[in-house]
């Protein structure tokens, strides 16, 4: 197996598999803004099981996307309401860590699915019919506790944000940095701390490595889709990927 046997790969089909996987969720996300995590942790848990060992593996290879967009679209970023955001994201993120070991109840994220559900019809059938927004800034502490706090327990930061950004009436280029500049920021704050707990071992940084051609491939197809897909498709695609997760967040927690 040569190189194969210093990574997490069980063999050369492995490999090309979840390269297959890493490039389909990469070019969702640098398409879109989210939908990596729930495109590429559910297809390697359908084929693998556990995918404990993925996780931390994952995280690295989303960095190049959210590096990239961030960097390319940034005169889109509002850094002043980013920088709240990250300001209520990063205690919640240290606060749902610690409430983890108290064994959380998985019903309060079918909960949330179901919210998620419901708003996500909402987007896809009635968004043009009807609309509220949520520009008030009081609304950022809100999204944002609750995002962190869902991340550090059960690893789902993206709904409460994407619904935030979708009421916000943007843009699909600023819509899609927003998301990306926050998941940035998370990203590279989980990566640290996986570094911390010894999570990086010398088989995981290999193998990803190894698979970092898929998911610059993914990128750069991704942003290429971006920028052809019409404003009002954009919005149908993050509303059906928005209906996708909560239904995901349903069947995973009832």
């Amino acid at each position: 197996m040569g190189i194969l046997s210093q990574t997490i790969f069980q063999s050369w089909g492995q490999y090309l598999a979840v390269g297959g996987i890493i490039f389909l969720g990469q070019f969702i996300y640098a398409a879109i803004g989210f939908g990596s995590g729930m495109v590429t942790i559910s297809l390697l848990a359908l084929l693998f099981g556990n995918i404990n060992i993925f996780v931390p593996f994952f995280l690295l290879l989303c960095l190049p996307t959210e590096l990239t967009v961030s960097m390319k679209d940034r005169k889109h970023i509002n850094f002043r309401r980013t920088g709240k955001f990250l300001l209520f994201i990063f205690p919640g993120l240290i606060a749902g860590a610690f409430l983890l070991k108290s064994a959380p109840n998985r019903g309060l994220v079918a909960w949330l699915g179901a919210i998620v559900v419901i708003l996500a019809v909402y987007y896809l059938f009635f968004e043009e019919k009807t609309s509220f927004t949520l520009k008030n800034p009081a609304w950022i502490p809100f999204f944002g506790s609750i995002s962190g706090i869902l991340g550090g327990i059960y690893g789902i930061s993206g709904p409460p944000l994407i619904v935030y950004f979708k009421a916000m009436k943007m843009d699909k280029t600023g819509f899609r940095v927003a998301l990306l500049s926050i998941f940035l920021a998370m990203s590279i704050f989980r990566t640290g701390v996986y570094a911390a707990i010894h999570l990086y071992t010398l088989p995981i940084l290999t193998a990803a490595i190894l698979t970092l051609p898929f998911a610059l491939l993914g990128v750069l197809a991704g942003i290429r889709a971006h920028h052809r897909i019409p404003e009002h498709h954009f919005r149908q695609f993050t509303s059906a990927l928005l209906l996708i997760s909560g239904i995901l967040l349903l069947w995973r927690n009832l």
